[in-house]
């Protein structure tokens, strides 16, 4: 965002600055603020300690301290287009999370890492007759990379996807990359957060439909699965969330996205025979925000018109809804027919977390 004059904007910011200022001299001047520091020794300032309570102290009794940040990130933004450390702006309203835009150390372990641990998840879902369809969720900032307007992704990002989906098929693995469905599909993801939208949702689906169809494990077919569609508003991204703008009025802060979301049933499992043995979904769904977002788990039930598991959960990274699903009654008791494994592309090369450390030996050992 170009500002032709900073100056008004940098005065308010001058004036946030001595007003916080002031008001953390009467937080620490105050009664509690006066406890504190006396109850401070050498050891509290050499770890850590004493600048952690400091800073509790000044966020729970700063005069006015919430609404101060508030206006300073309001500041930020109108005077220099800043949107904090999280978030990256592009142009024409794009926002990208700053994570896609990192480089990590050690990633070719982790990604060689990670395809085993599929690996060994596919080998022992077939020994349950169950088949695995791995899809990787392609960075917003690689299919949108137009829009990214000076912005640069790493040069070890533009291989990780390839060297992953390779991998996989070198163990076999049915993995299906899902690039060419998004990008025929266009504008495939939100403005202002990092997920991909319905039309880029849909597109997802519609690919791991027709994938299934085309090897012969797609599930038996029900009713249509009806869409409705809702009145069109303004949608607030997560972008504009990790930016600490999403409480201010429209003036103050990026334009949302306009969108008419669409209301999806999914279908229900019925017992389908004599004795009422309970069956499950015949397909599970285990991923990421990606899968709760855009309509996804819809649209995948529309395309199949079969009842969807929805296992994904917000945050989940490379396995953090797969290892809690494997774990669950629900699973072993009325297992699917199929499970589609969606994982977000940024992680693939990110430090192996101490969980999925652990559950890679145990899924060497045979047990999930």
């Amino acid at each position: 965002m170009k500002r032709e004059d900073g100056r008004p904007a940098g005065i308010v910011l001058i004036l946030v600055l001595v007003a916080g200022l002031a008001s953390s001299v009467l937080a620490l001047g105050a009664e509690k603020g006066r406890a504190m520091l006396a109850g401070f020794s050498i050891g509290a300032v050499a770890d850590g300690t004493a600048t952690t309570r400091i800073a509790h102290l000044l966020n729970e009794d700063l005069l006015g301290g919430a609404g101060l940040a508030e206006t300073a990130r309001v500041t930020n933004w109108l005077a220099f287009g800043d949107l904090g450390a999280q978030v990256r702006q592009g142009c024409d309203g794009w926002l990208f999370l700053r994570e896609e835009l990192d480089s990590q150390k050690g990633g070719d372990a982790a990604i060689t890492a990670r395809a085993a641990m599929a690996a060994e998840v596919s080998r022992l879902l077939a020994a349950r007759s169950i088949h695995l369809v791995v899809t990787v969720t392609p960075d917003k900032s690689r299919m949108m990379a137009g829009d990214l307007c000076g912005l640069r992704r790493p040069a070890s990002s533009g291989h990780r996807l390839d060297d992953f989906q390779a991998a996989l098929a070198a163990a076999g693995v049915d993995a299906l990359d899902l690039r060419p469905a998004i990008a025929a599909a266009g504008e495939a993801y939100y403005h202002t957060d990092t997920h991909w939208n319905e039309v880029g949702a849909r597109a997802a689906a519609r690919a791991i439909a027709d994938h299934l169809a085309a090897i012969g494990r797609a599930p038996e077919r029900g009713a249509p699965v009806p869409i409705a569609v809702g009145e069109k508003h303004e949608r607030l991204g997560d972008l504009i969330r990790l930016a600490g703008l999403d409480n201010v009025g429209p003036a103050l802060r990026p334009k949302g996205d306009m969108v008419a979301e669409s209301r999806i049933t999914l279908p229900a499992v019925e017992a389908d025979d004599l004795l009422g043995d309970m069956t499950g979904p015949p397909v599970a769904v285990i991923g990421s925000s990606y899968a709760r977002n855009g309509n996804f788990i819809g649209f995948l039930a529309v395309e199949l018109a079969t009842p969807i598991a929805d296992m994904a959960r917000d945050g989940a990274g490379f396995a953090g809804a797969a290892m809690p699903y494997f774990a669950d009654a629900a699973f072993r008791e009325t297992p699917p027919q199929i499970v589609v494994w969606e994982i977000p592309e940024r992680v693939l090369d990110s430090a192996l977390t101490a969980d999925e450390t652990g559950w890679a030996e145990r899924l060497g050992n045979g047990a999930f």
